[in-house]
């Protein structure tokens, strides 16, 4: 996997991504440290494969403990807890503005049908 992809699939650009990896960022030519939060870089190792065991022995503790949350099958969501799609979608909802992911949200709660195949003699159907 491209570490472009890996960033997208994790909701990171391709230079904050490369920050992270590499450990610093350069501001006005000076190189400074950059340190992921927890968060972060529990998104980024799940993307890539790396286990909560193998943050926690690189000193990342709390991202570790972020992951292990990650991963707890949850009752909401069944059977679909641990599908790489509906991680994929969390992610990059995670990505909007609030405003916009309370309209993707009010949107999925809807229902609203799909259009490209929920067609009535050649019309799309109007949602009630």
């Amino acid at each position: 996997m491209s570490a472009r992809k890996a960033a997208s699939q994790a909701g990171l650009s391709d230079a904050r991504w490369r920050q992270i990896v590499s450990g610093y960022q350069s501001v006005s030519g000076a190189h400074v440290p950059v340190r992921a939060p927890a968060e972060t870089l529990a998104r980024m190792a799940q993307v890539v494969g790396v286990s909560p065991e193998e943050l926690a022995e690189a000193g990342r503790e709390d991202a570790a403990q972020e992951l292990r949350e990650t991963r707890k099958p949850s009752t909401a969501s069944g059977s679909y807890a641990n599908d790489s799609t509906i991680d994929a979608i969390a992610t990059l909802l995670a990505t909007l503005p609030p405003e916009a992911q309370d309209e993707v949200l009010r949107r999925v709660g809807r229902g609203e049908p799909n259009r490209s195949t929920d067609r009535t003699h050649g019309q799309e159907r109007q949602a009630s």
